[in-house]
């Protein structure tokens, strides 16, 4: 699933190609993809044009001249792609843009989990789904009172949108072994120190993630990630890893390097 660092690149990928251009067709393959009906999102966007971009994690916010702001979350297999109006519109571009420019933007989402929204405030949107600050953005001290207190396993608490806005699975595991905090430690046991560096690795993660623009294989080597790319030891210990299930998701742990 794209993450924070994914996100911020598609939104980088977009204000490059997109804003600024007249908005004269947009065609969709699947009405489920988006959380309002076609005819409105003509009504709002053709004639019109995307004029910036804002991203809170994973979420996409994209001002258009009409006021309006559409909201992209790019599910589980998500990705912008912009081309000519020439070229073949891509096998799984479910949701299809055309600009007056003579080029297109396809949203392609293969698992179809992604899906677009109208709103009319950034702000109120946030508020009504429970989203934190931006993870990049969020402070110690903000870190602090929204997870100190809980008393689930710290995973669960990095992955909680209502508190790190745009962590998920692989940022999780990576913050956590680079932390050397074990994934099941309940919140709340943590000291004010283990939660400082808990969040300073979370921000060194997202920043060397997105400095590599998410090509992980330009990751340090220290970087857990490696390990669910391939790598089977711990890069401190020379350990086999352990595979457990953290809120029902798949999580990477050393046993020597995190202990319980």
């Amino acid at each position: 699933m794209p993450e924070l660092p994914e996100v911020h690149g598609y939104q980088q990928y977009i204000n490059k190609t997109c804003l600024h251009h007249t908005i004269v067709e947009m065609d969709v393959r699947d009405d489920r993809l988006i959380k309002k009906p076609l005819k409105e999102f003509k009504e709002v966007l053709l004639g019109e044009q995307w004029t910036s971009t804002e991203r809170i994690g994973k979420y996409l916010f994209i001002h258009v001249s009409t006021g309006k702001i559409v909201v992209v979350h790019f599910g589980m297999t998500g990705r912008p792609n912009y081309y000519h109006e020439s070229i073949e519109r891509p096998r799984f571009g479910h949701i299809e843009i055309t600009f007056d420019n003579g080029y297109k933007i396809a949203f392609e989402n293969k698992r179809k989990f992604g899906w677009w929204d109208i709103t009319d405030s950034v702000e109120t949107y946030r508020k009504e789904h429970k989203l934190n600050r931006d993870a990049r953005e969020l402070t110690f001290e903000q870190f602090l009172d929204v997870a100190a207190h809980r008393k689930t396993a710290i995973k669960n608490v990095l992955m909680d949108q209502s508190v790190t806005t745009g962590v998920g699975n692989w940022i999780a595991d990576d913050v956590l072994y680079q932390a050397r905090i074990h994934p099941l430690k309940k919140a709340n046991t943590l000291t004010r120190t283990e939660l400082k560096t808990i969040y300073d690795k979370l921000q060194h993660v997202i920043e060397v993630a997105i400095d590599l623009e998410a090509q992980y294989k330009k990751f340090p080597e220290y970087f857990l990630i490696h390990n669910r790319k391939g790598r089977d030891y711990c890069y401190h210990t020379g350990d086999e890893l352990e595979k457990i299930k953290v809120g029902g998701r798949t999580t990477y742990v050393s046993p020597e390097w995190q202990k319980l």
